[in-house]
This record gives C-alpha cells, structure tokens and sequence, in this order.
C-alpha cells in the first residue's frame, strides 16, 4: 500500500510539474509567476493608461504595431490618450505623420477626439504636419471643427494659419514666442546663421532688442518662457560672470581658431537654461541674469511659464560690469542641427513664422 501511494504521488508530483512547465496552471514558487504581466502597449492605449503604456514600451513593445482596425499605436493614443500617455508615445520615436488606409494621422484624430488642446498641440510641438490631408480630401481644419474643445481654444486660429502655409518638416510648430508681445528681430543680422566676425563664428539663435526692431520694450530682467512645454535638462543657477581677463581670453581662442569653439561659445552664451520638448526639440535660452527657483533641471515646465530673466551675461558689457545692451537670445535645436542652420534669411524668416506663428514675425526686416 505504501509503495502504491508513493508511486501515485510521484505521478501527481510529475503532472504538476508539467502543468506549470506548459503555462497549464501558475507556478506559485516562481518568481515571474509573482510578477504582474506587462499590460499589452495597445490596451494601455485605450484604457488611457500613461503608466501601462510606458512598462510596455520600455519593455519592447513595437510602437508601430497597428490595432485591428489598421491604426497605429500613435493613433490609438491620439484617440484615447491624454497628455502623458501621448507624450509617452510621440517619446518612443512613432512616425508622426503615418497615415492610415483612410489617410487620417494622429493629428487628425487628436483634433477630433481630444478633451483638452493640449493633446494636438503636443502633436505639432512634436513636428506633426498640418498640412496633410485624408483620402476624402479633408485637413486638419475639418476634424478641428468637429471639436467644440479645439474650436474653443486659442490653438485653432494657429491651425488655421499653419494649414494655409507651406510646411517644413522636421521642425515643430505650435511655439509661442520666448519674449511674450514681442516679434523676432526686423534684422537678420540678429538671426541664426549670421556672421560673427568678432569670434570666427556664426550666431545659432535669435536676438530680441528693445524697441522697433522686435516690437516691444526689452529691457534688463525682462521676463523670458518657454516656447513650449517641455523638461529642464539645464539650469544654471550657479553661474559666475567672467572676469574681464577671462572674457578676453576666451575672444583670443576664438580668434586663433577658424571658428568659436564650443566651450568657448558656451561661455560666450553666459546664464542658460535648456528645455526640452516633444520630439526631442532643445531651446536654449541664453544671456539671463536670473532663474526662477522652481526652474530646475528633471522639472517639468509648461509653455508661457517664466525660464529666467533678460540679462546680458556672457558679454564684454556683463565682464566690464554693467547692465549695457541687455538682450534675450533663444536657439532652438534638433540633435546637433539648429534651427536655421545652412539657410537663407528669406527661408529662416519663413521657418521662424511656422515655429512661432506669423504675428511672431516682424512686418519688414533687412539684413
């Protein structure tokens, strides 16, 4: 008998060990069996799930995986999600302007679905298209118009121009301007790509001066914002104005060198804070003479908050030590190219009407 009923519990001991083998019944001694199952990427999608979404991605999930209705990730996000869970895909490097069988884009949908403006604005931040159409013809300003939200919001006038003008991919759209009431420069001499023959170098940004050539008065502690929402990734709260021996120096390794080094270009831009927003676009923000305390690196900050105040540091006036011609100057990069970089006046002038909208640019300019 006792023989029998070891061998019977042999066999059950077998049957079990085989059923968890198989995924037939849950391990209790296993440690995956203990671990919760990663939700699939698209369920955490349409339940608007922003932490599911992100375990799935960081997980593997494929963000180009289209759902049984032949939509891509991006879409369902766009459709379902809100600002985090979008923010969490445009993040995983998903196409942004894939179109499905019907020609829609996440964009479309995110105009037609979204519960507040935030959600398309991240799109075009991101450097969605607005000017795409579907396979019966419509643009953005259709789905925009089914929206009360959107029509509601202060987002639909820039649509509207933003669809009614030529766009250059691979540069955002949807920024408000860094000087709040006030155009770029009228001077091109003020704009990225310009000469700087002082220093061996070229201007990466753009300047704003008090008075005609952007509009407004700008003066020293003027207040400066972000452009877009987006991360801190540089806060310079510890900064230390350069010596005039320093500053002198490092004008004498720029002069010696075919072009201005980049440590020597960073110091030349004096206090900075860095953003970074949807798509992996950077504004640079340089020249300040304060930052907000709440302006630190690993925060978030929302377009139109406070990055610093207009100073003039980094520059022979800050290392002689005074207040003189104060100026913001703001860069907007992507990777290791910035905005502007290569192009003409008239074409940088265009590109800046796209990024910052058309009444960010000033009537008339001149080089």
């Amino acid at each position: 008998m006792i023989r029998l009923l070891a061998v019977v519990a042999l066999v059950a001991a077998a049957a079990l060990v085989a059923a968890w083998q198989f995924d037939l019944l849950r391990n209790p001694f296993s440690s995956a069996s203990r671990t919760p199952a990663v939700p699939p990427l698209l369920t955490s999608l349409q339940a608007d799930d922003a932490t599911g979404t992100l375990e799935a991605l960081l997980a593997g999930a494929d963000a180009s995986q289209l759902d049984a209705t032949g939509r891509s990730a991006l879409m369902v996000a766009a459709q379902h999600g809100s600002a985090p869970v979008v923010e969490a895909m445009v993040s995983s490097g998903a196409d942004l302007d894939w179109q499905a069988a019907d020609g829609t884009t996440a964009l479309m949908l995110a105009l037609l679905h979204a519960r507040e403006a935030l959600v398309p604005l991240l799109f075009l931040n991101a450097g969605a298209d607005p000017t795409v159409v579907d396979a019966e013809g419509r643009g953005v300003m259709w789905y925009a118009d089914q929206n009360s939200v959107i029509r509601s919001s202060g987002l639909y006038a820039r649509l509207r121009e933003l669809a009614a003008n030529p766009f250059v991919r691979g540069w955002p759209s949807g920024y408000v301007s860094p000087v709040p009431g006030a155009t770029i420069s009228s001077r091109a001499a003020h704009w990225p790509n310009a000469p700087r023959h002082y220093r061996n170098g070229i201007h990466e940004g753009f300047d704003f001066y008090d008075g005609a050539v952007s509009g407004i008065a700008v003066q020293y502690g003027t207040p400066i914002v972000a452009t877009a929402t987006g991360v801190v990734i540089r806060a310079d709260h510890g900064y230390v104005e350069m010596s005039m021996a320093e500053y002198e120096d490092v004008i004498a390794v720029s002069r010696r060198s075919l072009d201005t080094p980049a440590d020597a270009l960073d110091r030349l831009r004096g206090m900075q804070v860095w953003v970074e927003h949807a798509g992996g676009y950077v504004t640079r923000y340089a020249h300040l003479t304060r930052i907000p305390a709440d302006v630190v690196e690993g925060g978030r900050i929302e377009q139109g908050q406070i990055v610093g105040y207009t100073g003039n540091s980094g520059t022979l006036e800050a290392a002689q030590g005074t207040q003189d011609d104060p100026h913001p100057h703001v860069e907007i990069w992507r990777g290791n190219v910035y905005l502007g970089q290569g192009l003409e006046p008239a074409q940088i002038f265009e590109l800046a009407g796209q990024v910052f909208g058309r009444a960010a640019l000033p009537p008339r300019w001149v080089p």
